[in-house]
């Protein structure tokens, strides 16, 4: 315990980390000794730090007054505030009697109208005036309009009844600005109801507010701005009205703009010089903002724009993935095709290796021995010629074209055929030459052309033809 001097409580930054000793609070002069204490006193402590250096704070913002206290929330009685006709009293409290004899020894008169800071366990904040001090004490009573913006507009508002529930059809430019007179003598525009829905404690703390210059409003619903918007004088005149029964605004703040017997939800965007001002004796520029209703339509869109732009981009993503995967697999089916192509000549190559290793040495051109010249036109127009002995097989003809012949036809494809014959020699038939000669004799004879001779022995000059796609059945055709 600390038994002598007065020790100042310092800031929370200066206290910070000292949880285990309490002696960087005690005066070096102090010769003190502490005891451990329990979390819940170092709780207290700190809790009694923060009050004193708000309380310190509101008596440098207040001008030497400083009130903050927890009452029980209920809601006033609008019909007889109504009926007695008081001004402004759409935002005034009422406050319990030792709230006032507090307010009145610290002399709150001296700053001009007494306003308050009304804080809920919700976290919702705003400001109002007071009306009296007849509230039961611990108890203060809140009119609709501060239990609104402490708790948030009812479920079902009058406004929504009004026809300004309609879809929209366009885009529509909400926005609207005067200069209204909050301070000009008019008639009250008092609470429309009593709210249920006060509950449980609030806090109430006296506040010095600045005089309000600028605020801006957002209609809960667009019907405001076709009823009231369009007209520039109209939308003064309804929102000086209003403020008439207002002493204060604060960011976040719902107002009711009563207009032809419709109450109408505006909320306070923003408000200067400050987060909250007095609205009494003042000149203010307004402006109305688009509706809420109008920003979620427009929001709506914006969200449903890019739902498609994002299909789009899917849609693209997915044609250009198909493309792509149409490319790979031509170039797949191509690099395949030419695989394949290369397979071939190679196994060409080979094939014309070995066929050219089985044909026998060519005759010289002066050879003594019987021979046949044949003469091979290739389906591309070219022409072979060699000489073969007349003892040699059939075979070795086709063993010749196949290490000569650069097609696309292998070995079995295709048959070689005697033009002016008509006549087809298969491979697989045990055919000399010889029979080859004879046939060309007769064929000679019958066509009545002349065989030359050279040298020695007999030698024909002959044409076959190698042909594709020729029927292989039979050992000579006609």
């Amino acid at each position: 315990a600390i038994n002598q001097g007065n020790i100042s409580a310092p800031s929370p930054a200066a206290i910070a980390g000292q949880v285990t000793s309490m002696r960087a609070f005690a005066h070096p002069s102090m010769h003190l000794s502490f005891k451990p204490c329990s979390p819940q006193l170092l709780a207290y402590w700190f809790h009694w730090l923060q009050e004193e250096e708000r309380h310190q704070q509101d008596l440098e913002e207040n001008r030497g007054v400083s009130l903050r206290v927890q009452l029980a929330a209920a809601p006033v009685d609008a019909q007889s505030i109504v009926a007695r006709g008081i001004k402004r009293a759409a935002d005034k409290l009422v406050l319990p009697p030792s709230v006032g004899s507090s307010l009145m020894a610290q002399d709150a008169p001296k700053n001009g109208a007494m306003l308050f800071e009304v804080a809920a366990s919700n976290g919702g904040k705003t400001h109002a005036g007071v009306l009296e001090f007849t509230a039961p004490e611990g108890v203060v009573l809140l009119p609709e309009k501060v239990a609104n913006c402490l708790w948030g507009l009812p479920s079902s508002s009058s406004s929504s009844s009004d026809g300004g529930g309609t879809a929209l059809s366009s885009v529509v430019a909400d926005s609207g600005s005067s200069y209204i007179r909050a301070g000009s003598p008019s008639a009250a525009a008092g609470p429309a109801g009593s709210s249920s829905r006060c509950s449980g404690h609030v806090w109430v703390r006296y506040k010095r507010l600045p005089k309000g210059t600028y605020v801006r409003f957002q209609p809960e619903l667009r019907a405001f701005h076709e009823v009231v918007g369009q007209d520039p004088e109209l939308l003064r005149h309804v929102l000086e009205e209003c403020l008439h029964g207002y002493c204060t605004l604060s960011a976040g703040d719902w107002v009711q703009v009563p207009y032809e017997g419709v109450q109408y939800n505006l909320r306070v965007l923003e408000v200067q010089p400050g987060p909250a001002v007095s609205v009494i004796d003042t000149d203010m520029a307004a402006d109305v903002g688009p509706s809420i209703e109008t920003e979620g339509y427009l929001r709506a869109q914006e969200e449903q724009e890019a739902r498609e732009a994002e299909r789009q981009r899917q849609l693209k993503e997915e044609t250009e993935r198909a493309a792509a995967e149409a490319l790979e697999a031509e170039a797949a089916v191509q690099a395949a095709a030419a695989q394949q192509q290369a397979e071939e000549a190679a196994r060409r190559l080979q094939i014309q290796a070995e066929k050219a290793a089985l044909v026998s040495p060519e005759l010289p051109a002066d050879s003594q021995e019987p021979h046949v010249t044949l003469l091979f036109r290739l389906p591309d127009g070219a022409r072979l010629s060699r000489r073969f002995h007349l003892h040699q097989h059939v075979q070795e003809m086709y063993d010749f074209c196949d290490s000569k012949v650069r097609c696309k036809q292998l070995p079995g494809a295709y048959a070689g055929c005697l033009c002016w014959a008509s006549c087809i020699f298969h491979q697989a038939t045990p055919v000399l030459l010889s029979a080859v000669h004879q046939l060309k004799s007769f064929v000679s004879t019958s066509c009545c052309l002349a065989p030359y001779a050279a040298g020695c022995g007999r030698t024909v000059a002959w044409d076959v033809q190698v042909g594709a796609a020729i029927p292989t059945s039979g050992v000579l055709s006609r």
